[in-house]
């Protein structure tokens, strides 16, 4: 019965996001709600580029495309909180400019409750910011002279439960990337070769890497190493309540496996899934995007459904997912600059 609900109130979510709103019980310039959803759209002069989720605290990571803005960062404090920036004319992201972005694939913005941390590119150089409700924007890593190829880069993101951790990184002439995790209060987690780039975290402080190879490695943030899987063809992964989820990059198949690596389930996905993939495995769900379409897929059995549609003419961006929400976001066409919609759970 949940899922039909979701999946009802995602269709009367297209319809409302379309006619403005009509729906809404409470509505301001930028923020819309309903019975059914949230819709927060991005500050007037921006581009919607990502976004996180954390338990009911959403961050809207936003370019900027007026002449003279800066990037921006909200938190938004979900179903009915008023959008407010971490991010500020004097800080650090508006000094350095640029846009939100790491790597194809991977999320350039992550929070922790109500604090964030996002990675901003501007030509070669880049650079790690984290800032949150009572904490000003701090300079965390500024990298310069990137190339194409090695790098060295700054990313993904990945924040949950007050621990933040960004990817520091270079890719070796034999395509080994090489580095490690720093968290927000600039201390390296993890340095080896191979799998060192953060891609999952749970509230446990549990982390899965991808390697350059597809391999991954299961760690935790104070130290122990649990389990690599060395040919798990991992295009991109995520971890939840001690649970691994792999989308592999050789067929359109979802792996489910452990800390040590062991495989407990593979689950076929919708062809065209993009790389970004969350969980909620308490739960047992697990919710991707792919083509315009939002799929949960139950972990327990498999079952793949659609919950929610970006209208035709929009790119779908991101998907995520916690215990009370599941939220999506979309941009061009009928969306404009971008929306995160919010549906509760």
């Amino acid at each position: 019965m949940r899922r039909l609900a979701v999946a009802a109130a995602a269709l009367a979510l297209a319809v409302t996001a379309c006619a403005g709103g009509a729906t809404a019980t409470r509505t301001s310039t930028r923020l819309t709600t309903t019975a059914r959803s949230t819709t927060v759209t991005p500050a007037p002069g921006h581009r919607l580029a990502g976004f996180s989720l954390d338990r009911n605290w959403l961050v809207l990571a936003e370019d900027p495309v007026a002449k003279g803005a800066c990037p921006l960062v909200e938190l938004v404090r979900v179903p009915a909180g008023p959008p407010r920036q971490l991010t500020g004319p004097g800080g650090e992201s508006c000094s350095f400019g640029g846009r939100f972005w790491v790597r194809p694939g991977a999320r350039a913005v992550g929070n922790a409750i109500s604090k964030a941390l996002w990675v901003l590119r501007r030509g070669s150089s880049a650079e790690a910011v984290k800032a949150g409700l009572g904490e000003k924007e701090a300079l965390l890593e500024r990298r310069s002279g990137i190339d194409a190829v090695r790098g060295p880069f700054l990313g993904p993101v990945v924040a949950t439960n007050w621990l933040r951790l960004f990817g520091d990184y270079t890719r070796g002439l034999d395509g080994v990337l090489v580095g490690g995790a720093v968290s927000a209060n600039d201390r390296q987690l993890w340095a080896t070769s191979g799998a060192a780039i953060p891609v999952g975290l749970d509230d446990e402080e549990h982390a899965v890497a991808i390697g350059a190879d597809g391999s991954i490695a299961m760690w935790h943030a104070h130290g122990a190493h649990y389990g690599v899987v060395p040919d798990a063809h991992a295009r991109t992964a995520t971890v939840d309540g001690g649970e691994v989820l792999v989308l592999r990059s050789d067929s359109p198949v979802l792996d489910v496996r452990l800390l040590s690596g062991k495989l407990v389930h593979s689950w076929p996905v919708a062809p065209g899934a993009t790389p970004l993939l969350d969980a909620d495995v308490p739960g047992s769900l697990a919710v991707y995007a792919a083509g315009r379409a939002v799929h949960e897929l139950r972990l327990d059995d498999g079952a793949d459904t659609v919950v929610a549609t970006a209208p035709r003419g929009s790119t779908l961006l991101d998907a995520q997912i916690e215990p009370r929400f599941l939220a999506y976001a979309i941009r061009g066409g009928p969306a404009g600059a971008g929306r995160v919609v919010v549906l509760p759970r």
